[in-house]
């Protein structure tokens, strides 16, 4: 039940981070087609983003792998 309950949330951030992705990425297309923003204020939003991105892409990737094996000890 614990490993199902892993993979269910693994799975779960994976497609949260893909919505995210796919958020961000639009959000940005439209600051630098409007020209509204600074160009540093584009970089750091997408600097931001990235950052959350590869986070939230690695809890993933240890709620599916199931985490460091523990030390029996």
């Amino acid at each position: 039940m614990k490993r199902a309950l892993f993979i269910i949330t693994g799975v779960s951030v994976v497609f949260t981070t893909l919505a995210f992705g796919h958020i961000m990425y639009h959000d940005t297309v439209h600051m630098l087609a409007r020209h509204e923003e600074g160009h540093l204020f584009v970089a750091v939003h997408t600097l931001v983003a990235a950052a959350l991105g590869v986070l939230s892409l690695l809890g993933a990737y240890l709620l599916l792998s199931g985490g460091r094996p523990q030390n029996p000890s």
